[in-house]
């Protein structure tokens, strides 16, 4: 099986930031590519014992800190309380979340330029990508709220 474009494009960027591409940064990476694995730190080290059991826990842990460090990993909530781990070779990453029934959904489109521009203009800062996070209630979730309200 091919790499996806995601995990190609971390490589090359820990590459080009100088560090080597070891087993324990390459499982953490492909293990946060893999479907929608929105992972806590624990649950991450499960993974990747569970698809590489040499990989110590203090070696995901290192790379997630130096993954989040050049920014091709950021952290969210997700409306949870603990931090979940994104894979963002490309700098951006985009989440709906149901208020009630938490179901998350990604989506790509990005209307963020225009504004990243502006702020960049005004406050003199150097945009390197942006995580979005947006809460609502999905067309389930809104149709039981609507029915709760109208009781």
């Amino acid at each position: 099986m091919l790499p996806s474009k995601d995990v190609h494009d971390s490589i090359e960027a820990l590459r080009r930031s100088g560090h080597k591409i070891t087993q324990a940064r390459r499982e953490v990476i492909e293990t946060l590519a893999e479907g929608s694995a929105h992972l806590t730190a624990p649950r991450l080290v499960e993974a990747v014992q569970e698809r590489a059991p040499g990989v110590g826990r203090a070696s995901v842990y290192r790379t997630l800190e130096l993954l989040t460090r050049l920014g091709l990993v950021q952290t969210c909530t997700l409306g949870g309380a603990a931090a979940i781990y994104v894979l963002t070779p490309t700098g951006n990453h985009h989440h709906v979340v149901c208020i009630d029934c938490h179901k998350t959904i990604e989506f790509d489109e990005c209307v963020l330029g225009q504004l990243e521009e502006q702020l960049a203009e005004t406050l003199g800062f150097q945009f390197e990508g942006h995580l979005v996070e947006m809460y609502g209630r999905c067309p389930d979730c809104l149709v039981n709220h609507l029915k709760a309200d109208s009781s």
